[in-house]
């Protein structure tokens, strides 16, 4: 049975539960006096944590003093920053910067002036489309600074008379090349024409005048004119050739490709004459025997008297002639011989425009590099069988038989025990592999395992009959052109996808013109020199035209008014003091394992939103894509309006809208995943230029690239400019006085914490949690040493006060930004040792009290803090026994009066009894 509940007696009218809570509360003293001695020490762990955090606070910001590279920053002013932009980082040189911009960096960029009603209608045309990678071209132009041994041309002013006696000053300052010094020739005010014949140049007269000498003549001390081969000529004919110069090593013309270097370095066979018959019917006999170079035989050819123009074909890789006579017949060219065929100019036609074919300038020799095939790319370290039609079997393995050139591959090769031959292929631009076993099976060429190393070189598969050396034979023959069959089925958006399934050097997209026609268009996949690319049609004409030529950046720069240096950059990023900027390089064959310094990217999905608002998605791991250019055909397979390609600086990819819509191009991670930050193409698109062309466009990385802080001076290209800019480099103090400030502000900030912690209120009596105590006191003793004592063994700068730092009166640090300054512009070395030196530096001083005060381990205030944890964890123990008593303690006494209660109302009860007795009358009977 429980006992009564009741807080009040029922009997007495006792306050049961007041009365045991006061009792309670007497017991309780003791353990609420060490319930307040534990708050207490709970207060000063959270004040000492407070404490340590500013101490902390100190030591980072005395950290950052400790850094040379703030004392050491640069700032760079740009006098036109519309079009160059300057950032310098700590290695720059302390100069003045004179800029000439010479040349845009611009990708190589193609499309057909042929225009198709519909691009997914046939095109009906059938044929072969080829890419090659950069080489190949006819028109070479030796550079100045490789003639007369290497020693250059020195820059300078020439005056050139005429036999009219007019005359022109030129100056070759911007001359790079041959043709440019041509060109600055040509353009000048007088009426000669120069040329080039047999390594020297020529300069014809075309006055008709006999009144002055023709005359060379050099201005000032420099030694142009010798240095061209001018020198001295003063002559009363009509054209003089120049002494010839001397050329570099492997070099045979001073512009144009030499004919022996042509037919895929067979060289062509002795030229006579063509016959060239206008559409107006006038023609002419062109001798072209004496020609050595293509840009001999462009010159003779519009020399001829007739209404035409000659210059290289589009690709740069043949010729063209145009008929501007206006007639109306054909327009032929011809020979007597194979001189026409030979220069892929042989043809009647109705057009007034004849593109010859490709003279096949080789790209691939003995020489190459097996790591500069695929236009850089290279090619994979695998290995390959030879099964030859007698069914004798060998192997090729490139990294055992360690392989490294075409030769070293031609040459292990026909060292095989298999009945073949390998050499270079007719037209130079890969190799060849000849079945000479004669028998009745096929010659066949595999790959080992998951080598793709006869894939990439053109030849793995089944030999078929072809013409090798003027022969037909049984062979397998390799080539760096993508070639694409083009059959009459074929769309203009089916087109586009064949030329990208492969992509090795360009990408193709469907133009939209405003006519509401649609064209082809190419995109090489390297910014710069490096990334031109020649394109031609065989069986069908596209019309195309290239819109811009890959080309490197060029500027040329005088530091402190020394003499220029020329220099090139394929994206327009130049970095004068070759900074440690470092990227990763990547090609379509790069893995994704491989990327972000071979840490790889996560294989996760993320979606692509076009500026129409159309969504697709790309998952790397469920689509098994392992390497960029797998990723690349994925982006561009979507089917919605964008174009992946390796970004200009050929370190990441790019992601271009061509959706042309009133949205932004925007790409999103999937759930979690992280793929397409990690490739740096997540996000929405901004406006970039790529390619000297303004597109929106998110552009990825790699790697990503140290700070520029690190480096040197980087100039950025934005457009060009028609007056010298000048790139003042300075060094910045800023970086330095807001360290500095930052530090001071985190001491202070301390100051004021240790002030709210060890106050004490005279008044009141009221004292602070750390009040008196020795941490406090060691803390302030420590930093106000350190700052008023002298700073030795760095530098010739011994105080705070030198660089324009003391102590208030209230014991905080005080900055003068004026005297700060001052040290730092005048000598910035001894402000840096000062603070960064080593251990013995300021900053190195700060890191040793702070990791005294509050270091990790045995530290001040991490001792104290734990010698108090310890202090309240026994201190909570003991409270919890207390607690335990009491609570036992509180149910005794309530017991008690509980029981006190039944005891009187028992004894209530009894008396109630007792006083109902009535005594007993006792009645007799006499009654």
């Amino acid at each position: 049975m429980g006992r009564l509940q009741s807080s009040i007696g029922l009997v007495t009218g006792t306050d049961i539960q007041g009365t045991v809570d006061q009792l309670i509360a007497i017991s309780s003293q003791p353990r609420d006096r060490l319930v307040a001695r534990t708050n207490t020490m709970v207060a000063k762990q959270q004040a000492l944590a407070e404490l340590t955090a500013s101490v902390i606070g100190v030591q980072l910001a005395g950290s950052r003093l400790g850094s040379s590279a703030i004392f050491q920053a640069k700032q760079a002013d740009s006098s036109n920053t519309d079009a160059i932009s300057a950032t310098a980082g700590n290695v720059a040189e302390v100069a003045t910067h004179t800029v000439r911009t010479l040349q845009n960096a611009a990708t190589h960029d193609v499309r057909s002036l042929k225009r198709f009603e519909d691009a997914n209608t046939a095109l009906e045309l059938s044929g072969t489309l080829s890419i090659k990678p950069n080489g190949g071209f006819l028109d070479d132009s030796v550079a100045l600074a490789d003639l007369n041994h290497g020693r250059g041309v020195e820059k300078g002013t020439v005056r050139i008379t005429d036999r009219s006696g007019n005359s022109s000053e030129i100056r070759f300052d911007n001359a790079r090349t041959i043709d440019d010094v041509l060109a600055a020739i040509n353009d000048a005010e007088i009426d000669v024409r120069a040329t080039t014949e047999n390594g020297a140049i020529k300069l014809i007269d075309l006055t008709g005048s006999t009144v002055s000498h023709l005359k060379v003549e050099q201005l000032g001390s420099e030694e142009t004119a010798a240095d061209l081969g001018l020198w001295g000529i003063d002559s009363a004919s009509d054209s003089v050739t120049g002494i010839e110069l001397d050329l570099p090593d492997g070099v045979s013309s001073l512009r144009g490709a030499s004919l022996s270097q042509l037919n895929g370095g067979a060289g062509l066979d002795p030229l006579t004459s063509l016959q060239i018959t206008l559409s107006d019917g006038t023609s002419a006999n062109i001798d072209l025997s004496a020609a050595t170079t293509t840009s001999e035989i462009i010159e003779t050819i519009d020399a001829s008297g007739l209404k035409l123009i000659a210059k290289l074909n589009d690709s740069r890789t043949g010729f063209q002639v145009r008929d501007v006579s206006g007639g109306t017949g054909d327009f032929t060219i011809s020979s007597s011989d194979d001189t026409a065929a030979q220069l892929g100019l042989d043809t009647i036609t109705s057009n007034d425009i004849i593109v010859g074919k490709s003279l096949n300038r080789p790209t691939v020799d003995r020489e190459t590099l097996i790591a500069d095939l695929n236009g850089g790319s290279g090619i994979s370290r695998g290995s390959f069988t030879i099964t030859d039609s007698a069914g004798a079997t060998a192997a090729v393995n490139m990294t055992f038989d360690e392989i490294e050139s075409i030769g070293e591959l031609i040459d292990r090769i026909n060292e095989l025990d298999v009945d073949v031959t390998a050499s270079i292929n007719d037209t130079g631009d890969g190799i060849a592999i000849v079945d000479n076993a004669g028998g009745d099976a096929t010659m066949q060429i595999k790959d080992a395992s998951s080598s793709m190393l006869a894939k990439e070189l053109g030849i793995a598969g089944a030999a078929t009959q072809q013409t090798v050396g003027g022969v037909t034979v049984s062979a397998l023959v390799g080539t760096e052109a993508d070639s694409i069959e083009v059959s009459a089925e074929d769309t203009l958006t089916t087109l586009v996808a064949k030329i990208n399934e492969n992509g090795r050097y360009g990408n193709a997209s469907v133009q939209s013109n405003d006519d509401g026609t649609y064209s082809l268009r190419l995109r090489g996949n390297k910014a710069g020199e490096a990334g031109k690319i020649s394109i031609e049609t065989e069986g069908f004409n596209l019309d195309l035209r290239t819109d811009s030529r890959g080309q490197d950046a060029l500027i040329a720069v005088s530091t402190d008014g020394r003499p220029e240096n020329f220099m090139t950059s394929a994206d327009g990023v130049f970095d004068l003091e070759n900074s440690s900027q470092t990227t990763q390089s990547i090609s379509n064959y790069t893995l994704l394992s491989e990327l972000n310094s071979g840490r790889g990217i996560n294989l996760g999905s993320f979606t692509v939103q076009d500026s129409d608002g159309i969504t697709s998605a790309v998952n790397l791991r469920t689509e098994n894509i392992t390497s960029v250019g797998e990723l690349l055909d994925a982006i561009n397979q979507l089917g919605i309006g964008v174009s992946a390609s390796i970004n200009d600086a050929g370190d990441g990819i790019s992601v271009i809208d061509t959706a042309g819509g009133s949205g932004t191009l925007e790409i999103v991670d999937a759930g979690n995943g992280k793929s397409a930050a990690e490739l740096g193409i997540a996000g929405e698109a901004t406006s970039q230029t790529i390619g000297g062309e303004e597109v929106s466009a998110l552009i990825g990385h790699s790697e990503l690239q140290s700070s520029v802080s690190d480096g040197g001076l980087v100039l950025t290209v934005k457009e060009l400019s028609d007056e010298p800019i000048t790139i003042k480099v300075a060094q910045n103090p800023e970086t330095a006085t807001k360290a500095v400030k930052t530090f001071v502000d985190q001491y202070n900030k301390l100051v004021d914490k240790l002030e709210s912690l060890t106050f004490y209120n005279a008044e009141t009596e009221e004292v602070g949690l750390l009040f008196g105590s020795s941490e406090a006191l060691r803390i302030q003793s420590g930093f106000g040493k350190l700052f008023s004592g002298a700073i030795t063994q760095a530098g010739q700068l011994r105080s705070l006060g030198q660089v324009g730092l003391s102590l208030s009166d209230q014991g905080k640090l005080e900055t003068d930004a004026e005297k700060l300054t001052a040290a730092l512009e005048n000598d910035p070395s001894a402000v840096d040792a000062f603070f960064s030196t080593s251990e013995t530096g300021f900053a190195g001083r700060v890191d040793e009290l702070t990791e005294r005060i509050a270091g990790i381990g045995n530290s001040l205030l991490l001792n104290r803090s734990s010698t108090l944890a310890e202090q309240v964890n026994r201190n909570n123990e003991r409270v919890d026994t207390m607690n335990l008593r009491l609570e036992t303690e509180r149910e005794r006494l309530l017991t008690q009066f509980y029981k006190t209660e039944e005891a009187i109302a028992k004894i209530q009860a009894n008396q109630s009894i007792v006083s109902q007795i009535q005594p007993i009358s006792i009645y007799s009977d006499s009654e």
